[in-house]
């Protein structure tokens, strides 16, 4: 018997079956499904979107009453339709504002003050049971704003100038500002009254919101209309300078008019003025044309 040739087949067919043996498919492992781990977060999904739609979007907290009320304000009417808007609105077209949790007094009186300038204060008060009130304050008229066509007043001019305005100016449209010189709500054109009135001219153009007149011009004004009155001279209206000057015209109900210095106290320049009216110029009082008290220690007239 031949071993080497035994041998030799024995190896070869050892690797012919190495040769075209099939490799073995790999295992997949199994992935477990945490079943409750899925509906637990299910079950907090759930409950998050209702505690959503019942903070937000249900009845629960919808705010189901509102009022305005008003002192010295002609517009109440008015901001009550503002409000009511308001409250239907939604913000990004899906948040109602009509929610305690969504609503905000800030944007409600930053929209009432902007629509209202004679609006000067907006309060609100929350009651989960009364609901929202809504208090405007108006604002209270320290003067007469007028727009006109007079000749504007300059820091050059001078009163022995034949340009100098003396006649009161005609106005076209005056409106009521409050202290701070602010125009708030038209004012019918009447004079006369204890209000200093002012009068602009064509070169200025101002609109309700707009503030007019220096809040220190008005006091001046004021100030001066209710000293003059008790010597006697009632002021018709007023003309303040322009480009930071402090140089106010007085129109008195005697057809002339008085130059007044606002850096100056006006208690001294009415006692100058009251001093040349009953000396110097008494029996010339009736075709008096203007009186410059701007200068201090000096006097000019005609």
């Amino acid at each position: 018997m031949d071993f080497r040739n035994s041998d030799m087949f024995a190896y070869r067919r050892k690797k012919r079956s190495t040769i075209f043996a099939i490799p073995a498919k790999p295992r997949h492992k199994k992935v477990a499904i945490n079943w409750r781990a899925w509906l637990w977060g299910a079950f907090i999904a759930l409950a998050l979107m209702g505690l959503i739609y019942l903070l937000i979007f249900s009845p629960v907290l919808k705010i189901k009453k509102w009022s305005v009320e008003s002192s010295n304000f002609s517009s109440a009417a008015q901001s009550q339709e503002i409000a009511d808007q308001f409250f239907r609105e939604k913000i990004w077209k899906i948040i109602p504002r009509d929610n305690w949790l969504i609503f905000s007094g800030h944007n409600l009186s930053s929209r009432l003050l902007s629509a209202y300038p004679e609006a000067k204060n907006v309060s609100i008060n929350k009651d989960v049971i009364k609901g929202i009130k809504i208090i405007i304050t108006g604002r209270s008229p320290a003067a007469i704003w007028c727009d006109s066509l007079a000749i504007p007043v300059s820091e050059s001019i001078d009163a022995t100038s034949t340009q100098a305005v003396v006649a009161l100016p005609q106005s076209e449209k005056c409106f009521f500002t409050d202290g701070e010189g602010l125009l708030y709500h038209e004012a019918p054109e009447i004079f006369g009254t204890g209000l200093p009135t002012f009068f602009g001219n064509s070169e200025q153009d101002f609109i309700l919101g707009e503030h007019a007149v220096a809040s220190s011009t008005v006091q001046f004004a004021g100030q001066l209309k209710k000293q003059l009155r008790e010597t006697g001279i009632d002021l018709t209206g007023f003309m303040a300078g322009v480009n930071g000057s402090q140089d106010l015209i007085a129109f008195t109900d005697e057809g002339w008019a008085a130059y007044f210095n606002m850096d100056r106290p006006f208690q001294s320049q009415v006692k100058v003025l009251d001093a040349l009216l009953n000396g110097e110029i008494k029996d010339k009082r009736a075709g008096l044309k203007y009186v410059d008290l701007r200068l201090a220690g000096k006097v000019y007239y005609k």
